[in-house]
């Protein structure tokens, strides 16, 4: 009967445990889930406990009812804990009523300003945030033909807010547009300070468990929740710290620019230069002349270079063409000339024979005037007329 009623105190604070667990929200889903896992883990320690005492005590009912039993304590501060988590949803409790509330207001202001000199303006306005404690978050500058000018997001102390408004106004300047806004965030923080205490406790609970835990899978279960438990606290401190810094120090966006209107302009010099003055000038602007010049050769040569590049290839096939032909017409002629004199060669010597030996028949052939014929004298006429 003991050990039954032993279980059955555990089972009924199981049934305490998941009642409480389903009573929160589904934004706490998780944390129920953790609470489920430590009532498993409690029901078993309690379960231990019970069976101990069970030697111990003389009645089961003593076991279930006494507030003084160790295991039932700290049980039930757990079931308060996994209750505290979902307390933060329900807003503002009854103790932050009657205490009052610490208002957290994040104020930030927005001003555009039309001024007459922006270089001495931009130099004010830095002074201004040095002097008062605040610091610049972000500065960008525009310079156009129409207006310079620029733009300003600072932080100065919430404290000094309103005072470093007024000086600002005190900028000289021809227009002015000023609107502020605040953000009251007293609920979510006292709401964060709550799911940080609940957070906290589990934290306690968890770190508790797992010096407890005998099993390797409560170890490792317990472990994760811990870790789960932990970085929500990270990230609940995380908001708490934004919020801290921004109702400390208040923002400030500021623009001021300067028209074209009220720029100033070059006035002309009157007065007569010296002359290594406008001789220096003059040396000057033909530099520049030159140096124009240089530039606007070297962008139209550039812009110019694929065209260049076509023609040169271009060029290049023609030339090699007509160098080949004029080479071939070189080669032809060549060839013509070696030709004819080796011909000349080869059929010089056989007629230059031929033509000596024509002209030494011809000589022995024709009789020579002066030497007499060897058949004329008498003896030729005696034939002569014997003949006849």
């Amino acid at each position: 009967m003991r050990t039954w009623g032993s279980w059955l105190a555990a089972f009924m604070l199981v049934i305490l445990l998941v009642t409480g667990c389903s009573s929160g929200s589904s934004k706490d889903s998780a944390s129920s889930a953790g609470g489920t896992v430590e009532s498993s883990a409690v029901s078993d320690h309690a379960a231990n406990t019970a069976a101990v005492q069970d030697q111990q005590s003389s009645a089961a009912s003593t076991a279930v009812q006494t507030p003084a039993n160790s295991a039932d304590a700290k049980q039930a501060d757990t079931v308060k804990a996994l209750e505290a988590d979902t307390a933060p949803e329900a807003g503002f409790t009854a103790q932050d009523l009657a205490g009052g509330l610490n208002k957290k207001l994040i104020y930030k202001a927005h001003l555009v300003m039309e001024i007459q000199d922006y270089a001495k303006a931009q130099t004010e306005v830095r002074n201004m945030v040095t002097l008062s404690g605040g610091y610049i978050v972000n500065f960008s500058e525009t310079d156009s033909a129409s207006e310079r000018g620029g733009t300003f997001i600072l932080k100065v102390p919430a404290s000094g807010f309103s005072s470093f408004l007024s000086r600002l106004e005190q900028i000289k300047h021809d227009s002015l547009q000023r609107s502020i806004e605040g953000q009251d965030v007293s609920e979510e923080y006292v709401d964060l300070q709550a799911r940080l205490k609940a957070k906290q406790i589990m934290e306690e609970q968890y770190i508790a468990f797992m010096k407890k835990a005998t099993k390797t899978s409560d170890l490792v279960a317990f472990a994760k929740e811990l870790e789960r438990v932990q970085e929500e606290i990270e990230q609940i401190k995380g908001r708490m710290r934004y919020i801290d810094q921004n109702v400390a120090y208040s923002t400030v966006e500021l623009r001021i620019y300067q028209p074209e209107k009220t720029l100033p302009k070059a006035e002309p010099d009157r007065q007569q230069a010296p002359l290594g003055k406008r001789a220096g000038d003059a040396l000057q602007g033909s530099m520049d002349v030159l140096t124009q010049m240089v530039q606007w050769i070297i962008v139209i040569l550039s812009g110019a270079v694929p065209v260049l590049i076509l023609a040169a290839i271009v060029l290049l096939i023609v030339w090699i063409v007509r160098k080949g032909r004029k080479q071939q017409r070189a080669e032809a002629a060549e060839r013509r000339k070696t030709w004819k004199e080796e011909r000349h060669r080869l059929s010089g010597p056989t007629g230059q024979q031929q033509e000596e030996a024509d002209s030494a028949q011809a000589e022995r052939s024709e009789p020579d005037p002066k030497e007499p014929d060897p058949d004329s004298g008498p003896d030729s006429d005696t034939d002569s007329d014997t003949h006849k």
